[in-house]
């Protein structure tokens, strides 16, 4: 199942986020690959929480998308910023766990509009528009539809649980894709 809720903050605290990310002091890190090393497309990345631990001094201005969502147990936020493409094509489809776990949920948060997508196995696509959160199940294959009309595009990926079920512990041996 694929949740969609438009206009997922205030108009004010999105605005403050966006600002935030766009801004020249937002850092941004270089990976070769979008879904993994070998794909052929480098991607900038900020990690703002991963194994058990916050590692970004920017992890606050995600609070509210964390409340509005009740988030609880948190296991990964990394944002993705993707330059415009010439031509749209799909990346790789992948779940952002290498083995699936029960309960485990995934969401994207979309930080501008353009012509880009995430599609789903099922079928389903997911235009991305600004202050857009799409929720899912970790075990629903996914990618990206690049894009093509704007200079940028920024999404920021969601790992949790809805509940505390999950030992901190146990964070450690996640793969990730």
């Amino acid at each position: 199942m694929i949740d969609i809720k438009d206009n997922l903050l205030s108009e004010d605290v999105f605005n403050d986020l966006k600002t935030k990310m766009t801004s020249d002091v937002f850092p941004w890190f270089y990976h070769e690959g979008r879904v993994d090393d070998n794909d052929g497309l480098p991607a900038l990345t900020h990690s703002f929480y991963n194994n058990n631990q916050v590692e970004s001094t920017f992890y606050d201005i995600l609070s509210n998308i964390i409340e509005v969502c009740k988030m609880k147990s948190i296991i990964r936020i990394k944002a993705n910023f993707d330059y415009k493409n010439t031509k749209s094509f799909r990346t790789n489809i992948h779940t952002d766990l290498a083995e699936p776990i029960e309960g485990f949920k995934t969401g994207i948060f979309y930080l501008n509009d353009n012509n880009g997508k995430t599609y789903f196995e099922n079928g389903n696509l997911v235009n991305s528009v600004a202050n857009r959160f799409v929720k899912f199940s970790q075990n629903l294959k996914h990618g990206t539809q690049t894009h093509t009309d704007t200079n940028y595009r920024i999404v920021i990926n969601f790992n949790w649980y809805d509940d505390n079920k999950i030992n901190p512990i146990d964070i450690n041996n996640f793969e990730w894709n």
